[in-house]
């Protein structure tokens, strides 16, 4: 098969998007919807295991068809954010699926509402969704009344989800002009984002100029949108809800302990020196006294070749199967089925995802292929979600999707698989340097960044209590990178509006540190494969397969990992030191 960088086929989700199709679809759920609330009336304790089976199905299949709605005008917008039919349709789906839940709201507030030793009764008599209803009661205490739930999800629709897709219209929108070779070109925010590996020095500083600019311009509208959802966030789980911490909702989550996430986050604080230690490295490989931020990410060869779409592919492909032919299989069905849009275009969203749309459909992938080789990479990682997502969908559909923190895991795997692939195949010492100089430079991206980025956010938390101004959240940015790099890395003052550029912490609060877990665990899962050869292939299937069936610190424990441990995360880093050792001798 000759695979294309095409547009995904979206017919999958819906055969089409036209107002009759839409309304009898709608209609359709809106009965499903009118016989569950019909059942509120047997939501009593002496409810039997077969009628609340019968009810958590019920949730399950308007779920599902949902989902399916929300999906098709996620997809369709992130691929078309200057078409204006893409964000009402948009809109329109996110304010009816806000409707739907609080229509069906009461059935969780029922359960909270039970006395332990009948909830814990009633959870064991549908053994199948235990853990979903004990998921459902760890959030009781958070919980506000029935009525107040109802107006934070229209709250979150008219106030949350519209900010964020505004920030998306008007970054995507951003084009940005930079002198090539003497002519003026226009670049959207994936053809700009490449020039950061360029080999050129001066386009490389060229780039980031234009790019800072073009976010500093803009900062008072950006600021003010985040400075809203951080308000939003605060008055919603502090001042309501009354979390203990603004970072405790999203552990909880995740159900993972606030100490486990404090413990790895301390640990990357304490390990800044292994990336600075290697800056200092790749300074002297590129013949600099000492790099500036603009060039970390800079190749220490020559120019990154360029790599035609289908050759990518089945690099990545070749790469998963030389690990597990079911994975390779699994990958390839996403390939195969067009849920992939590669394709560079004004008016697409920028970087790269994977979206899961429960048990019955392939995931869809979103890249933004240039042909340079970060972008095979981020193939493999792309395609480690998808691969895990089918995977998990063994699972019915409210326990199928991983937590966050574990859902990098495959993605990251996918990575190293890769790497490794490609360091099979190359022979030239000087051509393995420079490969593992890019996975350093991903490992720094993917751990310590992501981990100062929420260092970032719990600070800009707290400096908001005190009335910062947008200008004082950038300073508190401009000295977060100054502690990542400490005399490693120059950092000019531009830099400080870098943060008004990075997506997550506006749609997600504290999302990045699962980029920091993922990573730091695969680290220990794949010592574990280089041990253990073959033999830990089914291991690492069974893992991904439990989804969201299973509370992370049990599926972990599985393995003989214990995620409260320092020593644990350590493990991660200590890696990384003899990887970088590695670099003076050309290592693997």
């Amino acid at each position: 098969m000759q695979y294309k960088a095409e547009s995904w086929n979206l017919k999958d989700i819906l055969p089409s998007h036209d107002k009759i199709s839409l309304d009898k679809y709608i209609k359709e759920i809106n009965e499903e919807v009118k016989d569950f609330e019909a059942k509120k009336i047997i939501l009593t304790e002496k409810i039997s295991p077969k009628e609340l089976l019968a009810i958590i199905k019920s949730i399950e299949g308007i779920k599902k068809k949902v989902t399916k709605l929300t999906a098709y005008a996620d997809l369709w917008f992130y691929t078309d954010t200057k078409c204006e039919e893409a964000r009402v349709l948009q809109n329109k789906m996110n304010q009816y699926a806000a409707e739907v839940s609080n229509k069906m709201l009461f059935f969780s507030h029922w359960f909270k509402s039970l006395n332990e030793e009948t909830a814990k009764k009633l959870s064991r008599g549908v053994p199948e969704y235990t853990y979903f209803l004990d998921r459902i009661r760890m959030f009781k205490p958070y919980t506000l009344t029935e009525a107040e739930e109802k107006i934070i999800n229209i709250k979150d629709v008219t106030e949350k989800d519209a900010l964020n897709t505004l920030y998306e219209i008007m970054t995507s929108a951003f084009t940005y002009e930079m002198n090539i070779k003497g002519k003026k070109v226009k670049l959207n925010k994936s053809e700009i984002s490449a020039y950061a590996r360029n080999k050129d020095k001066k386009l490389r500083e060229q780039a980031y100029r234009v790019a800072l600019e073009k976010f500093a311009e803009n900062k008072d509208v950006i600021g003010e949108i985040y400075k809203i959802l951080l308000n939003s966030w605060k008055n919603e789980n502090l001042q309501l809800r009354k979390y203990k911490h603004a970072m405790s909702p999203r552990n909880l989550g995740n159900n993972v302990s606030d100490k486990t996430i404090d413990t790895m986050l301390k640990v990357c604080q304490e390990n800044t020196q292994v990336f600075q230690v290697y800056f200092r490295k790749k300074a002297k490989l590129l013949k600099e006294k000492k790099l500036t931020r603009e060039h970390i990410y800079a190749p220490i060869g020559e120019e990154e070749k360029n790599i035609p779409y289908h050759e990518a592919v089945q690099l990545v492909l070749d790469a998963y199967a030389s690990f597990s032919p079911e994975i390779a299989k699994l990958a390839q069905k996403i390939m195969q089925e067009k849920h992939v849009d590669a394709r560079l275009t004004d008016a697409k969203r920028g970087g790269a995802f994977c979206y899961d749309l429960g048990t019955e459909i392939t995931p869809y992938v979103l890249l933004n292929y240039t042909g340079k080789e970060r972008d095979v990479s981020t193939m493999a990682h792309e395609l480690g979600h998808g691969v895990h997502d089918l995977l998990s969908h063994k699972q019915p559909l409210l326990l199928s999707h991983p937590p966050l923190v574990l859902a990098e895991t495959a993605s990251v795997f996918g990575e190293m698989i890769l790497m490794e692939r490609l360091f099979s195949i190359e022979k030239d010492k000087k051509q393995r340097q420079i490969l593992l100089a890019a996975r350093l430079d991903d490992l720094y991206a993917t751990i310590t960044r992501q981990a100062f980025f929420v260092l970032f956010e719990k600070q800009a938390h707290q400096a908001m209590e005190e009335g910062a101004t947008i200008e004082e959240l950038s300073q508190l940015w401009h000295k977060n990178l100054q502690e990542q790099f400490g005399n490693s890395v120059e950092v000019t003052e531009h830099f400080k509006h870098e943060w008004l550029s990075v997506p997550h912490i506006f749609e997600t609060p504290f999302y990045c540190y699962a980029y920091c877990f993922g990573n730091l665990l695969t680290l220990a899962l794949y010592q574990m494969y280089k041990e253990e050869g073959k033999s830990f292939v089914p291991k690492y299937i069974k893992f991904l397969s439990y989804g969201g069936s299973a509370e992370p610190k049990q599926i972990c424990a599985e393995l003989g990992i214990d995620l409260e441990s320092k020593e644990f995360w350590q493990k991660g880093f200590d890696f990384i030191k003899n990887l970088v050792k590695d670099l003076d001798i050309s290592p693997m």
